[in-house]
């Protein structure tokens, strides 16, 4: 996932989290909304330094959990996912072969 998907999945997240709508936010911000929605859609706006600075204190985080790919649970959940299905597909192919050895040796 790119830093631009990254960035935007955590601003979400956390702007729920705090009960805020992206007006709200553009509003504490003071920025325009469609710059919130653009920045919230991936589009090709990026937020200078200073703006992801008045995001995070108006978040109540830290600057750096906005570019954290394991900053939201969304992203944790996805990574865990990719994790513990690449271990449960190494598992069962493992307990497969084993049991077409057993088959075979039955023969």
């Amino acid at each position: 996932m790119g830093i631009r998907e990254t960035f935007k999945q955590n601003l979400k997240f956390y702007r729920k989290r705090m009960g805020l709508t992206q007006e709200r936010l553009s509003e504490l911000c003071e920025l325009n909304i469609n710059y919130i929605a653009e920045i919230e859609r991936a589009s090709s706006k990026f937020p200078k330094p200073e703006t992801v600075d008045k995001l995070a204190a108006v978040l109540n985080i830290r600057p750096s959990m906005l570019f954290d790919e394991r900053g939201s649970p969304e992203n944790i959940k996805e990574s865990f996912a990719r994790v513990y299905a690449s271990s449960l597909e190494k598992k069962l192919k493992e307990r497969i072969d084993r049991e077409i050895e057993n088959v075979c040796r039955m023969m």
